[in-house]
């Protein structure tokens, strides 16, 4: 690093507004994820990010002060009257050495991509007459285009913008004249999507223009649209507009919050081929997997009659078979928690190379896409072995068909087996050329 860089780093300041209160999905920011509060996780994001100095979440809530100071942060207490997280930041700003560049991170974005905040940060420092920047993404969801949730942005020639809205912002009016609804012009042209961005909420701006801006009265734009970055634009002042690839979720509904869940409890996950010593706990996995998912489906006998020592003995048989693979799922607290097998085509008249046995998870890590992570491990490894084809069979009644499915499989034959005496019909699903997957 420069010593330019270095000196432009010392003035850049994330700040993260963290208010308790929250409408739609009460006390946010303080609901545990992986062991630690919401908002620790956008902070330590944040934290790392190449071009910022220094991180302090600026709140009204003694909680979250004593939370991110307990954890050896910087946090500093603001009044409780701020009406957005702009003028909670600004009471922070108003105490920091003039000519900083300060941050906006919003305290409900866990995901949130320190490259972005690079981006971001970088549009001031290389820009000098820019005096406010934010960031948007690609939009690939047509319900995005048309909720209100989900803010747009359009911008000039140069990269600043032109307008927020609420509203799907361009409109295609010719497309929407020749298919009757902006909706079905969406489905109908695909490139249309192509033209809109999502506003993601990041905002930098210059210390002075900060402390400016909160001070103006709120405009009309600002009001009809509830979104405060049109009383910059009202003012006359320009934003520039960085475009990035990496997404986020912010949280603002238990919906939101579950996804964000899962994708943090995914990545503490370790992916790893399974050997010999693991057969024990790669047994567990099977038989509560198999009694928990398929009560009720298929005969309880079958799953009575389904032990871990049963299950060990022909797992370590088949972990020392030379056309065998395994791959695991394992996190450091709860050992394995799911895993996915593969093997040779034994059937000589099929048209595929290898066979997926299954893929078993532990109930509790079901739906956090472990499976499809393991599925994928599963593929690419075939590939590695010169293997460009595979086919799966599942019970006609498995609740996991829609899995298969959603992996790309394809219903390519039926067959039946029998569990405890009962027959079963069997759907086959075939991936005929993981090349063009993986390739």
């Amino acid at each position: 690093m420069s010593n330019a860089e270095k000196k432009s780093r010392q003035n850049v300041i994330a700040i993260i507004p963290a208010r308790l209160f929250s409408t739609r999905l009460p006390n946010k920011l303080l609901l545990p994820i992986v062991g630690k509060p919401l908002i620790l996780w956008t902070l330590q994001q944040a934290q790392k990010t190449r071009n910022i100095s220094r991180v302090i979440v600026a709140t009204d809530d003694e909680k979250i002060l004593r939370i991110i100071k307990d954890s050896g942060n910087e946090a500093v207490l603001t009044s409780a009257a701020h009406q957005s997280g702009s003028d909670r930041i600004a009471e922070v700003a108003e105490t920091l050495p003039e000519n900083s560049i300060i941050v906006n991170v919003q305290g409900d974005e866990p995901l949130i991509s320190p490259t972005t905040i690079e981006k971001a940060v970088d549009a001031l420092l290389q820009e000098k007459t820019v005096d406010t920047a934010t960031t948007c993404e690609p939009i690939h969801d047509i319900k995005d285009v048309l909720s209100a949730d989900v803010v747009k942005v359009v911008t000039d020639e140069n990269g600043f913008a032109l307008y927020f809205s609420r509203l799907p912002i361009p409109f295609p009016r010719e497309a929407v004249k020749k298919y009757g609804s902006l909706e079905n012009a969406l489905r109908k042209e695909k490139d249309l999507l192509s033209v809109y961005r999502k506003h993601t909420g990041l905002y930098v701006y210059r210390r002075e223009f900060l402390l400016k801006y909160t001070k103006l009265k709120q405009t009309n734009l600002e009001k009809t649209e509830m979104l405060e970055q049109l009383r910059t634009l009202e003012n006359g002042a320009k934003i520039k507009v960085v475009e990035v690839s990496e997404g986020s979720i912010g949280v603002d509904t238990r919906e939101d919050f579950e996804r964000v869940r899962q994708i943090l409890e995914a990545k503490k996950i370790t992916y790893r081929k399974a050997n010999v010593e693991d057969a024990l706990a790669v047994a567990k996995v099977h038989v509560e997997s198999w009694r928990k998912s398929f009560a009720g489906i298929v005969p309880q006998e079958f799953l009575d009659n389904l032990t871990v020592e049963k299950r060990e003995q022909v797992f370590r048989q088949r972990l020392g078979e030379e056309n065998y693979k395994m791959f695991v799922a394992e996190i450091a607290k709860d050992g394995i928690v799911g895993f996915a097998d593969f093997g040779k085509s034994i059937e000589k008249d099929f048209a595929f190379e290898a066979e997926l046995y299954a893929i078993y998870l532990l109930p509790e890590f079901q739906r956090k896409g472990i499976g499809a992570n393991l599925f994928k491990l599963c593929q690419k490894e075939m590939i590695a072995d010169k293997v460009n084809s595979m086919y799966l069979m599942a019970l006609e009644v498995s609740p996991y068909k829609s899995f298969y499915e959603k992996m790309g499989g394809k219903l390519v034959g039926k067959g039946n087996h029998f569990l405890a005496l009962v027959k079963y019909e069997t759907v086959i699903y075939g991936w005929k050329d993981l090349s063009e997957i993986y390739g």
